[in-house]
C-alpha cells in the first residue's frame, strides 16, 4: 500500500510542495474504522506517547503522594515550549522533590519559544535542562521512581524498571508486546519504541476510552484527561496546536504531536484514537492533515473550527508581511479509504 498525498502548500494558488503519509482512525476496541496510506508501516511515535507514558505517574500513587497539580500532570505529558510559565513550574517541582535540574537525564538547551530563548541570551544566559521540552515528562519519571524507591540515576535507560513499566503499559495499550519491535534512543535520552502506525491509533483509542483495562489503570487515564483538558497551556503552550485544540473542544480532543511529522489525537467521547504519520517528517503538515480528519469525523462545530482556522489552514506570509500563500488538505483523499 502506498503513501498517501495528504497535504500540499500553495504560492498564489499553485500547488509548490506536497506532503504525502499515512493516517488511521480506529476505536477502542481496536476496530480501524478508516484509514489512509500504508498504517502497517513501522514508525516512532516519539513525543506522542508522553500521556500515556504519564500513566504510571498516576497509577503508582506517585502523583497523591506529591500532591501534583492539574498543571503538573498536563506538563508531565507535555513537549512544552520551554516558556516562563514551564520554566517555574518544572523548577518548582523539582524544588518540592528535593532535586535539581541536574538530576534530569534530558541535554541542556534553549527554550523552543522564541522570545524566551532571546531574552536568555541577551541577558547573558544560556540555555538549561528544564528548557527541554521533555523535562517536564522527565520530572515525571523522577516522581515516580521516588516514590517506588527505584534508582534515580540512569532512570532514561532501556534497562531501568522505569521504561520496563512504560513499554508493559505502552504494549497493554497498542496491543502488541513493543520489546519485540525495534528500539531507538529519543533527542531527550529516553527509549525510543517503534511500533506500526495502526498499534499507535489503537493505543490512542484505548487512551481515549479505556475500557476493558484495570480499574487502577482507567482511572488514573481519566485523571489524566482531566489534567490536560483543565490545563491545556502546559501540555504544549500558547499559539500551539495541541493546547488550542485540547482549549478550544474542552478536552473532547485530546492532541499530542510526535517529532518527524507525527501527531495524535484520543477522543473521549466516542472513544476513538487517529495518528497521523507525514512521511517526510514535517510539522507544518502533520496539524492540517489532523485537523482535516477531525473536520471529516465532524468531531469539531462550527465555533471550533472557527476559532481553530490558523492551523486549519495556515497561511504562509513573506518579510514584507503579506500573505502569499497556504497550506491546504489535498482536495481528494478524505474521499479515498481504504477498506481495512
Amino acid at each position: 500500500m502506498s503513501l498517501e498525498l495528504l497535504v500540499e502548500v500553495t504560492r498564489n494558488g499553485t500547488v509548490e510542495s506536497r506532503h504525502f503519509g499515512a493516517a488511521v482512525v480506529c476505536d477502542s476496541r481496536g476496530t480501524v474504522l478508516e484509514s489512509w496510506g500504508d498504517i502497517n508501516k513501522l514508525i516512532f511515535p516519539r513525543s506522542a506517547l508522553k500521556p500515556m507514558l504519564a500513566i504510571q505517574l498516576v497509577e503508582s500513587g506517585a502523583a497523591d503522594r506529591h500532591a501534583l497539580s492539574d498543571a503538573e500532570l498536563s506538563l508531565a505529558c507535555s513537549s512544552h515550549q520551554g516558556e516562563p510559565m514551564h520554566q517555574a513550574l518544572v523548577q518548582s517541582w523539582l524544588n518540592r522533590l528535593g532535586l535539581t535540574e541536574d538530576h534530569l537525564a534530558c541535554g541542556a538547551v534553549l527554550p523552543e519559544h522564541t522570545e524566551s530563548a532571546h531574552q536568555l541570551l541577551t541577558s547573558g544566559q544560556q540555555g538549561c535542562r528544564i528548557h527541554h521540552n521533555c523535562s517536564g515528562k522527565h520530572t515525571g519519571f523522577l516522581t515516580t521512581a521516588l516514590h517506588l524507591g527505584l534508582p534515580l540515576d540512569k532512570y532514561h535507560l532501556l534497562e531501568h524498571p522505569l521504561q520496563q513499566l512504560s513499554l508493559e503499559i505502552l504494549s497493554e495499550l497498542a496491543g502488541i508486546d513493543l520489546k519485540q519491535y525495534p528500539m531507538g534512543i529519543d533527542g531527550c535520552g529516553l527509549p525510543a519504541p517503534t511500533m506500526p502506525l495502526v498499534q499507535l491509533g489503537r493505543a490512542m483509542a484505548r487512551f481515549a476510552r479505556p475500557e476493558g483495562l484495570p480499574d487502577e489503570r482507567a482511572q488514573a487515564i481519566y485523571r489524566l484527561h482531566r489534567a490536560i483538558s483543565n490545563e491545556p497551556l502546559y501540555i504544549a503552550g500558547p499559539g500551539s496546536v495541541v493546547s488550542e485544540l485540547n482549549e478550544v473542544t474542552r478536552g473532547s480532543v485530546l492532541a499530542k504531536t510526535g517529532a518527524e511529522g507525527i501527531v495524535t489525537a484520543a477522543l473521549p467521547g466516542e472513544g476513538l484514537g487517529i495518528a497521523v504519520k507525514i512521511a517526510d517528517g514535517s510539522s507544518r503538515a502533520r496539524s492540517v492533515a489532523l485537523l482535516a480528519i477531525l473536520d471529516h469525523l465532524g468531531a469539531l462545530s462550527d465555533a471550533e473550527k472557527h476559532q481553530l482556522q490558523a492551523h486549519i489552514a495556515p497561511t504562509i506570509v513573506n518579510s514584507r508581511g503579506l500573505e502569499v500563500g497556504e497550506i491546504r488538505p489535498a482536495a481528494f483523499w478524505l474521499s479515498r479509504r481504504d477498506a481495512s
